[in-house]
């Protein structure tokens, strides 16, 4: 009994540290970085989101016995293995990229060669979590609706943001849908499975087996959230004392009641695939 007492103490020390080298990650490199030096180095967003990428695998294969702990379903875990290297391929349609993260550059391979062992670990280890069912498909439209939603209601405070120089289109109905639905599928790679799995996953069920109660874990959540986009202080305050407080706690509340992060996922890659479209559309039209 003493013995899988001290086991089961030495696993929960690794999670932990794990989660502190996630926020380590996030607040100190790239939000200290961008933020101090108020610029975006080059080598700064593929370091981060590399790192990311591969603790989160790392903390997913870790507690693979006790993911629903932490809002990890099968939906959830799909879109981690799937949209992070279909972002690299977004990339490579869209050109320009200068992340070095686009398909085939080493760096856009290098997520491929994490989410392929991924899947091929938990294969072997033969992984067991509920099958997807109607009521996660269910949450995940909730999820969408609701960050359209929330996308919508920002809208103007996002226009207010928009110097009139970046103006130059008339926003054309067919245009506009397809590159908010390709933003959408882009976003769930580059922010939701970036950010999702630590901070309404992770960390909500780290703080959860503590004996936090959740609507402080739901506010921790959101703060810790805000404060890992203090950059947007230099160039986007309405977005750092607003729209992302706002959007964290919508987030955090769909991992909350769904108990999913693919719900979280979903509010997330729809608030970022639409938001800024919506304020540049009002922007246009306020001229």
């Amino acid at each position: 009994m003493i013995a899988h007492s001290n086991v089961k103490g030495v696993h929960d020390k690794i999670t932990l540290l794990l989660i502190a080298g996630l926020l380590c990650l996030r607040l100190p490199l790239l939000a200290g970085v961008r933020y101090f030096s108020k610029t975006n180095p080059d080598w700064l967003w593929p370091s981060f989101e590399i790192g990311t990428y591969l603790l989160t695998a790392i903390l997913i294969w870790w507690e693979k016995d006790r993911l629903a702990d932490f809002h990890i379903d099968k939906l959830a875990l799909a879109i981690i293995i799937l949209f992070k290297p279909v972002e690299t391929i977004i990339r490579t349609l869209w050109g320009n990229d200068k992340s070095g993260l686009a398909f085939p550059n080493p760096l856009g391979l290098a997520l491929w060669t994490i989410a392929i062992g991924l899947f091929i670990t938990l294969r072997v280890g033969r992984l067991e979590l509920p099958r997807i069912q109607a009521i996660n498909i269910r949450w995940f439209i909730i999820g969408i609706l609701g960050g359209i939603a929330v996308a919508l209601l920002l809208g103007y405070p996002m226009s207010l943001q928009i110097d009139k120089s970046d103006l130059t289109s008339k926003p054309e109905l067919i245009a506009v849908v397809v590159q908010v639905s390709l933003n959408f599928v882009f976003q769930l790679g580059y922010a939701a499975v970036t950010e999702e799995p630590l901070f309404r996953g992770f960390l909500w069920g780290y703080f959860r087996k503590l004996g936090w109660k959740e609507i402080w874990i739901w506010l921790l959540q959101a703060g810790l959230f805000a404060l890992s986009h203090i950059y947007y202080l230099n160039t986007a305050p309405i977005s750092f004392w607003l729209i992302v407080p706002t959007s964290a706690l919508v987030m955090g509340v769909s991992a909350w009641r769904s108990r999913s992060i693919a719900t979280s996922m979903a509010v997330h890659g729809a608030i970022n695939g639409l938001g800024y479209t919506v304020g540049y559309i009002i922007a246009f039209y306020r001229l």
